[in-house]
């Protein structure tokens, strides 16, 4: 007789007698942080399909995970994925048409509840203190209805709606301030709106460029990039950047594109300088100098520039496909010469790329 395997077999008869009799002596294990190190990408799938969905992927392991959303919780993520906030462990996914809001674990992506309430048409979330503030659109056809929805961080009950001016999109926040870009909607508008928390109101409109569409913060400037009216709108007007003195909520000072059909996108500040996309290239801008007219390069493989960041001196752009039919990719490029690093597949219409 083996007496080892009889020792064995006596060993796992008295665990588990033990833990039939003492329910806490043998807790089920925590849901491990598989998503604790690297790159999310959302993907806002096709308008109407439900099939929105989050990729993971750590380019040093080569690691690419589809659908993780679906795959931890067990459902859908629904229709048309906007945008996702982080914080602390939380992230935020905002989801438009489904007009929700899902909140998970941002490490294990195990669902800690959802926002489906007082919601329309929204866009993005910010976090100021212990409320969380959304973006809705309303009907984008109505001028008048758009608002920001205000949440409790701690439970996700809602708190109140702050009415705001057409089309407001993402929000950025400063001591106790929100800064809202404004690109219109379904239409046209160039403000900023400034929200103060401590009464939830708006307390102050400053005009920009049209269609501001992406901000930065640096030191006490506020910079805000405005894409200007396209081609096909009434009047099609350039670009704009503008500086907004965070002291007084005054414009200190704005450059406009030489050229009315420069529409630029993406404003990313990396130490003190600034990077946008114009098209498919990118462009550098140094503050004190004129706006940039000469590419850095351009990113030639990828078919519409949706999602873009940098991080880490390296940037990512999330490109569906040219007919935003299918799965997309995610593209990571050399911030210093743009060499293209490495690249992977992901969801239907990636539109956004986040950092763990």
């Amino acid at each position: 007789m083996n007496y080892k395997n009889l020792l064995l077999v006596f060993a796992l008869a008295f665990l588990s007698q033990s833990c039939d009799d003492d329910s806490e002596c043998c807790p089920a294990p925590e849901q491990e942080a598989q998503f604790e190190s690297g790159i999310i990408v959302l993907n806002e799938g096709n308008f109407g399909s439900a099939n929105a969905s989050v990729s993971f992927i750590n380019s040093e392991d080569q690691l690419n995970l589809s659908g993780i959303f679906n795959d931890v919780n067990g459902y859908s993520l629904g229709d048309t994925a906007q945008s996702i906030e982080l914080h602390e462990n939380l992230a935020m996914i905002v989801v438009n048409v489904s007009n929700k809001i899902e909140i998970v674990n941002r490490y294990t992506f195990e669902s800690l509840g959802a926002i489906t309430t007082n919601l329309s048409n929204p866009r993005f979330a910010e976090i100021i203190g212990n409320k969380i503030y959304v973006t809705n659109w309303g009907d984008g056809t109505n001028p008048d209805d758009d608002f920001v929805a205000v949440f409790n961080l701690a439970d996700f009950s809602f708190d109140e709606s702050i009415n705001v001016a057409e089309g407001p999109e993402k929000m950025i926040a400063h001591n106790t301030s929100i800064y809202v870009a404004h690109k219109g909607g379904f239409s046209f508008n160039n403000l900023i709106s400034l929200i103060d928390s401590q009464v939830n109101s708006v307390v102050k409109e400053i005009e920009v460029g049209d269609l501001p569409n992406s901000m930065t913060i640096n030191g006490n400037d506020l910079w805000v990039l405005a894409a200007g009216k396209p081609s096909y709108a009434d009047v099609e007007t350039a670009g704009e950047l503008s500086r907004i003195d965070l002291g007084t909520n005054e414009v200190a000072e704005s450059f406009q594109f030489p050229d009315k059909t420069i529409h630029p996108a993406n404003l990313n500040l990396v130490g003190n300088s600034a990077y946008m996309t114009i098209g498919k290239s990118l462009y550098k801008y140094e503050p004190g100098n004129a706006l940039p007219v000469t590419e850095e390069y351009s990113f030639e493989e990828v078919a519409f520039l949706y999602g873009f960041a940098i991080h880490e001196n390296k940037v990512y752009v999330a490109s569906p496909r040219a007919d935003f039919t299918g799965n997309g990719n995610l593209y990571i490029y050399d911030l210093n010469d743009g060499s293209l690093l490495d690249q992977f597949n992901t969801g239907i219409n990636p539109n956004g790329v986040y950092f763990n």
